[in-house]
């Protein structure tokens, strides 16, 4: 492990010790706590540093020899290009780079039986261009389990809580049997698609990544609607259009309550996986509360400052426009869940991003429509792993 890394566990443990510290009462162990955490964090910059520049100096020094990685990226991505915009036939270069690939699940070598749908899926290295658009939106498929399928619909095993106990046994005795209680989610695979127009001269070249350049409509497409997905579920908690065994959202007005719902409400299976998620006015909220000794309950991370935390659990800030508050009479409430979502949440996906052309919708416009699809389907697979509250503001 990097001294980095251990630093960083360090760190994190040393924040958990003074916040224990402040809920007992006991500053003067807060204060000598909160210099050794200061120590550790000068510590780790030191430490990331000198690994940085090892690194690069490692990097400099190295004897390399140049491989064809970069050609073959190149041919694949011109053999894409020309697959999907219709640039001729493929050479026998772009053809191996293209189709001799694993045959994994979201790579190019399973796509010579796609065209019958109008459609190719994209290589992988352009895939890596859409992750790093989607770096710059919130999305919330990060915060689920995502499950791979090549079906468009199935059931999944899943595992509530179980009630098991090791019993003690005499020599030569048998020993007790006990059931595994088992419950089963029903996925269906739904087809999304996103139409964008682009330029003839753009695509004219052969060699362009058209990722790179319609990328970021692509991955704010593809969020929002994973994110809109993913909520549907969830938002009926907030309006009371529930399932069986599913407890509705409480109304709160304070911290406390809010304390009540991840310490006692929460099934304390799902505790260390607890995040907090809310919109930016439930964020607000949580920014301006104070305790009975007018410290504030909302922290910033100390290994990643632009993320924030109550009681230790990460908050994670949807939009309003993605999460909005909910009207009961006069009154405004911000929506809070509270709990594990990868627990609550199953996202299933079918293969990746698949994209196809046509020259007719964009006549007039010399351009080319292309179409994205996404193939994906969202199951509530524990819904005692998410605690609803809805905050008046």
């Amino acid at each position: 492990m990097k001294k980095s890394d251990e630093l960083k566990i360090a760190i994190s443990e040393k924040s958990r010790e003074i916040n224990q510290f402040q809920d007992n009462g006991e500053m003067s162990k807060a204060v000598a706590a909160a210099d050794e955490l200061n120590k550790l964090v000068d510590e780790c910059k030191v430490a990331l540093a000198k690994e940085s520049a090892d690194f690069k100096n490692f990097m400099a020094n190295a004897t390399q020899v140049t491989t064809p990685a970069v050609d073959t990226a190149k041919l694949r991505n011109r053999a894409f290009n020309k697959l999907v915009f219709g640039f001729g036939s493929l050479t026998d270069e772009e053809r191996g780079a293209y189709f001799n690939v694993s045959g994994s699940p979201g790579q190019p070598a399973q796509v010579e039986s796609i065209p019958a749908k109008g459609g190719y899926l994209v290589p992988e290295e352009q895939m890596r261009t859409l992750q790093e658009f989607r770096k710059a939106y919130v999305a919330l498929k990060d915060y689920v389990t995502v499950v791979s399928t090549n079906t468009t619909s199935g059931k999944w095993a899943t595992f509530p809580a179980q009630d098991l106990e090791f019993q003690s046994f005499a020599e030569l005795t048998n020993i007790a049997e006990s059931d595994l209680t088992f419950g089963q989610a029903t996925y269906l695979i739904e087809d999304r698609g996103l139409i964008i127009p682009v330029s003839k001269q753009l695509t004219d070249d052969a060699d362009v990544d058209i990722l790179s350049v319609v990328g970021r409509q692509l991955a704010e497409g593809a969020v929002k609607t994973e994110n809109k997905a993913i909520l549907n579920p969830l938002n009926t908690l907030i309006t009371g259009d529930t399932g069986s065994g599913i407890t509705a959202a409480t109304a709160i007005t304070s911290y406390k309550k809010l304390n009540q719902a991840m310490f006692k409400d929460l099934d304390a299976t799902y505790y260390n996986d607890c995040k907090i998620y809310t919109n930016q006015d439930g964020f607000w909220w949580l920014s301006d509360l104070d305790d009975a000794q007018n410290r504030p309950l909302f922290v910033p991370d100390v290994v990643e400052p632009n993320k924030y935390r109550y009681r230790g659990k990460e908050i994670v800030v949807i939009p309003n426009s993605t999460l909005p508050n909910t009207e009961v009479s006069s009154d405004t409430f911000a929506p809070f869940f509270i709990g594990s979502l990868p627990s609550y949440i199953t996202l299933f996906e079918r293969q990746g991003m698949e994209l196809s052309t046509s020259s007719e919708l964009y006549f007039r416009q010399y351009g080319i429509a292309l179409r994205a699809v996404i193939r994906f389907g969202v199951v509530v697979t524990d819904p005692s792993a998410m605690v609803a509250l809805k905050v008046k503001l």
